[in-house]
């Protein structure tokens, strides 16, 4: 509580109000960077290379996507969100970061983005942080999109809670984890035609460990040879 309270006094400080308005959007405060070198080094280490396209389910304000949209070439990089505030405050991020060049493309969706992106196809679909909180019908609808818009020998990647877990963060704030584990969304993934398997704790990919979430369990999930 009193690390909350003093990463609130940035506030009030010139030139840390803009990081703390992000941090606070996404959450935890004070972890930005190291959780943006997180996200990359998973996602690179799973298999996205410097040409290929990705979509970022639950993009948020872009502490992922900021590093994506650098690797990747111009146009490469498409961002879903449900939230209008993060997505604004991503495209603020752009603008800051002078970032608009790359020619990202960032969507407001309640379906994965699968009723905005037309006919487009991925090599990489990223979902962090947000997996454990779809249920086993909105798996069903994740996965029935990636079979169709994984491109073959794509990824899709995402974490769940694991065994050690801690479940804290879910307490007074109205939040539902569902109890997945690899086996059981690999169940679902096989109606779909593709399969799930663990790749490790997030704390193997640079997670902090002192953050509650790093014994997370990362998923690599691809659709089965045809």
């Amino acid at each position: 509580m009193l690390r909350r309270q003093l990463y609130g006094l940035r506030t009030y400080i010139p030139g840390m109000r803009h990081r703390h308005r992000l941090e606070a959007l996404v959450g935890p405060l004070g972890c930005w960077d190291e959780l943006q070198k997180y996200q990359f080094r998973a996602v690179t280490e799973l298999g996205l290379q410097p040409s290929d396209t990705l979509l970022d389910i639950g993009c948020g304000p872009l502490q992922g996507g900021v590093a994506f949209i650098r690797y990747l070439p111009p146009s490469s990089y498409y961002g879903v969100d449900q939230k209008p505030a993060a997505l604004r405050a991503g495209c603020d991020e752009l603008s800051r970061q002078g970032l608009w060049r790359k020619q990202p493309r960032l969507f407001y969706s309640r379906s994965f983005g699968d009723e905005e992106l037309g006919d487009e196809q991925f090599d990489f679909m990223w979902l962090s942080q947000i997996l454990y909180y779809f249920d086993h019908d909105t798996l069903h609808r994740l996965f029935e999109m990636a079979s169709r818009r994984l491109r073959p020998g794509g990824v899709l990647a995402g974490d769940i809670l694991g065994p050690k877990s801690d479940r804290s963060f879910l307490m007074g704030r109205g939040l539902n984890a569902a109890d997945h584990t690899p086996e059981s969304v690999d169940g679902v993934a096989r109606v779909h035609g593709m399969r799930a398997r663990s790749v490790g704790h997030l704390h193997g990919f640079g997670y902090p460990r002192r953050l509650n979430l790093s014994h997370n369990l990362l998923l690599k999930i691809t659709r089965e040879a045809q």
